[in-house]
């Protein structure tokens, strides 16, 4: 499978760009993600939450979902070193 963004010589049939082969828009998604982000946080001081306990208070679903994506990362980046093979492995 080749990357057409990556490779100058193969030009697009339509001869239009997809917008997620603009290089503002990794930028441009992350400010939209941190906006949302930013407004639920803030709704949620208005929101009365029928729970108890630690899954009642303000912003757990927020720091919840940030905890367990740092933690799904380190476990990948962990499960890394156990698959890891020699460069060498598929020659031998």
């Amino acid at each position: 499978m080749s990357d057409q963004s990556s490779n100058p010589s193969v030009s697009n049939p339509s001869g239009s760009n997809h917008w997620l082969d603009n290089p503002a828009t990794p930028k441009r998604l992350w400010t939209v993600f941190a906006v949302i982000l930013g407004v639920l946080v803030v709704a949620e001081f208005f929101v009365t939450h029928s729970h108890g306990g630690l899954i009642g208070t303000t912003g757990f679903h927020a720091v919840y979902g940030l905890a367990v994506g740092l933690i799904s990362i380190a476990i990948a980046k962990g499960w890394k070193f156990v698959m890891k093979r020699k460069d060498t492995y598929y020659d031998e």
